[in-house]
């Protein structure tokens, strides 16, 4: 059958289901496009108009069942990798208790926002920590630390974080 517009960018990987998290299946566009399909006859589209609503147990695990922050870990890495809006090569992934912490620099606003997106949509986050700094163009080093040269010479002569950071 047809695919909707916007569906399916996710590396390759389309298992029905699977390691979808706290995310729909479908994305907004594809829902609102069957849901005006389903208006004029598409019985296909009230098909699948009718399975987005009845999706009202996902999510919903064993009691007393938690994901360990390992397989957290590893599953916000992957999913990092895998993204092709983002140069994950530069950030730290921690998990501890189902928070996760991003560490490093990215390009952009956009990246840190999206990477903090991507970790937030595991299954079994319970938080997401956004530590990740901006890079300053052509110097390797975070923005803020760039920004003045005392940040730096801070940061190089071994002081605590603390003392560097605004």
């Amino acid at each position: 059958g047809w695919r909707g517009y916007g569906e399916g960018w996710t590396g390759g990987r389309r298992e029905a289901g699977y390691g979808r998290g706290r995310e729909q299946d479908r994305s907004w566009f594809d829902r609102a496009a069957d849901e005006v399909s389903s208006w004029f006859g598409d019985e296909e589209a009230e098909h699948r108009r009718r399975r987005d609503q009845e999706r009202g147990h996902y999510g919903k695990g064993p009691r007393g069942y938690s994901r360990s922050d390992d397989r957290i870990r590893e599953d916000v890495n992957d999913r990092l990798t895998d993204d092709w809006q983002i140069d994950a090569s530069e950030i730290e992934v921690t998990v501890s208790s189902g928070e996760v912490t991003l560490n490093g620099t990215v390009t952009g606003r956009e990246e840190k926002r999206r990477a903090e997106d991507i970790a937030e949509n595991v299954s079994g986050v319970r938080h997401v920590q956004n530590n990740l700094r901006l890079q300053s163009s052509g110097t390797g080093l975070p923005s803020t630390e760039a920004s003045t040269t005392t940040g730096a010479k801070i940061r190089q002569a071994g002081s605590s974080d603390t003392t560097a950071k605004r």
